[in-house]
């Protein structure tokens, strides 16, 4: 049961105080999972190459992305995404968070990763790079600094930013952040984002549906997260560090609609026949069973794009 272990270790550490302080010093000291890797910043990098991908298919050109206001939401320690849109030639880019997780040397690590990446020039976005825009910040450069160098501005938490804003978003992303809210904070942040887009404007995310702790807890199925019922999940597992939803795509695309976005795009990822037999190895708690379908449960990943009317 390591992943429970690790579940309480949250709830712990959310209910101390300056909890939340140590367990990023043991992340950034200890753990280090929070330290860039290539594995990290390079799957980041191949998600914002989708995104980048649908707009090219559906005739945004790369002087149009030049030109465009980007929001990330959601963008943690490594902003990778924002980076290589920056290093692209993008200026007007909003990052924003809950709290504030960005230092210098995360910024710094996600900076180096992604110009690495991208100096293959075997890499997909190397051709897209922008010779005035891959200008290092000074070596001694502060985050505020480098953020202004590379065109950025950053609000955690963004709930006082979003207030004022006003409509001036042109492209909102969130990348593998929503598993991690719940429903009545989900319902908030895609009103806020359907707020600060310009009319016509586009949101899109990607979101994992498996049980995210089966990564670090190779004794569990990727379906461990249906065995248990909301209330023994809020009381053991959730915590202010650490919350998996457990939504599935039907859930996404309800909270979308209610926020009033056209859905352009919903790509599921299926579970495989493969998957189906170890879904069906469970008891799945009724919960989950008299609300989705087998084929609902055993989805994978979701890619969704939508639009502001």
């Amino acid at each position: 049961m390591k992943w429970l272990a690790k579940a309480l270790a949250f709830k712990a550490f959310s209910s101390i105080p300056g909890g939340d302080s140590f367990y990023r010093y043991l992340q950034t000291n200890l753990t280090k999972s929070i330290v860039a890797t290539p594995a990290r910043v390079g799957q980041k990098v191949d998600i914002g190459m989708r995104y980048l991908a649908w707009l090219d298919q559906h005739g945004y050109t790369i002087d149009d992305l030049r030109k465009l206001r980007h929001l990330d939401l959601g963008c943690g320690w490594h902003p990778s995404i924002p980076i290589l849109y920056s290093k692209m030639g993008m200026k007007g880019q909003v990052l924003t968070d809950v709290t504030y997780l960005i230092c210098d040397q995360t910024f710094r690590e996600s900076l180096e990763l992604v110009n690495e990446l991208t100096a293959d020039p075997e890499h997909p976005a190397h051709h897209l790079l922008l010779e005035s825009a891959c200008q290092p910040p000074p070596a001694n450069a502060s985050l505020d600094e480098m953020l202004a160098h590379s065109g950025m501005e950053y609000h955690a938490p963004y709930f006082d930013w979003a207030k004022t804003a006003g409509e001036h978003i042109d492209l909102a992303t969130c990348t593998q952040v929503l598993m991690h809210v719940e429903r009545p904070i989900l319902d908030d942040c895609f009103k806020i984002i359907f707020d600060v887009l310009h009319p016509g404007g586009i949101f899109m995310a990607t979101v994992h549906l498996f049980d995210i702790y089966a990564n670090s807890d190779p004794g569990i199925t990727i379906y461990n997260h249906l065995k248990y019922s909301q209330q023994v999940w809020s009381t053991l597992v959730n915590s202010d560090l650490m919350t998996f939803n457990r939504f599935k795509a039907r859930d996404y695309r309800e909270a979308l609609e209610g926020a009033g976005f056209e859905i352009v795009e919903f790509d599921i990822d299926h579970g495989t026949a493969e998957d189906l037999q170890t879904l069906r190895s469970l008891t799945v708690h009724p919960e989950f069973s008299a609300r989705y379908t087998e084929e609902e449960l055993a989805d994978l990943h979701l890619f969704f794009v939508a639009r502001k009317p």
